[in-house]
């Protein structure tokens, strides 16, 4: 499942159940606008965390029966939730998870379409056959299809509905490349760690300048170990950087590490 090429798609708005007093889309148990601090809290440490031009990637294998793709921006809020089917493992499928607020997984598309409509979205005119996009209150949906049915949902806020041209005309492709780790500083495994059989996954947020510098590092998800957590901050901290463009200059970026201290058993 690839979040970046799945949003470059035009999308598909999905039936979407809300509370009347938060009328933001939940997809997954991911509501968009939420801290990633919640996502976490609720999910445990990701499996896979990457920054990328469009934002910060994280994904979730397997949760709960879903695979849940997230993009966030530098402020870590959830801009985009793309869920699917888990895929196969050695040949072997998944039972089927359908997402509360959207079940249209693996549905006929004009199943999913009906169900929509009387959940209230909006239909959006879509030229790509290979997705059916909807608008449900101030956020989108957009459904994409595989032989006539849903493969995968997506939920987008405004802001990244723009950037595909939801609302408007698209943002222009290549006006920001975010920050790119050119060596990462090598650090041991904190003897205190191995002493105390401690392990876990740690990502760290860095704030990258212009000329390529770290000017803050800060953990953003916790190994629950001191100094696992110390040791990924000193390593981002003392590794090189090449700086965001923006518009073809060097600015300002952020940059999001996630490493995994494991032991040998």
């Amino acid at each position: 499942m690839n979040l970046r090429i799945l949003a470059l798609l035009p999308m598909v708005v999905a039936t979407v159940v809300f509370a009347a007093a938060d009328p933001r889309v939940t997809l997954g148990g991911v509501t968009l606008g939420e801290s990633i601090g919640s996502v976490v809290g609720a999910f445990g440490a990701p499996g896979l965390v990457e920054t990328t031009d469009q934002g910060h990637e994280w994904r979730w294998f397997d949760q709960s029966g879903l695979d849940v793709d997230l993009l966030t921006d530098d402020d870590l809020a959830v801009r985009q939730i793309l869920v699917a089917r888990p895929e196969a493992v050695g040949g072997k499928t998944s039972p089927l998870v359908q997402p509360e607020a959207f079940p249209f997984l693996e549905q006929s598309s004009s199943a999913a379409a009906a169900g929509m409509r009387r959940r209230g979205a909006t239909a959006i005119a879509e030229p790509n056959a290979a997705v059916s996009a909807w608008r449900v209150g101030d956020d989108y949906v957009v459904l994409e299809l595989s032989n006539g049915a849903v493969r995968k949902l997506l939920a987008l806020d405004q802001g990244s509905a723009q950037s595909v041209g939801y609302m408007g005309s698209p943002q222009t492709l290549g006006a920001f490349h975010a920050p790119r780790l050119v060596q990462q500083y090598p650090v041991d495994y904190p003897r205190p760690a191995v002493q105390a059989h401690a392990s876990g996954v740690v990502v760290v947020r860095a704030d990258i300048s212009a000329s390529g510098s770290v000017t803050s590092a800060q953990v953003v998800v916790s190994s629950h170990n001191a100094d696992i957590d110390a040791a990924e901050l000193l390593s981002i901290r003392r590794s090189k950087f090449r700086p965001a463009l923006c518009q073809g200059q060097p600015c300002a970026g952020v940059y999001l590490d996630r490493e995994e201290y494991s032991l040998d058993t």
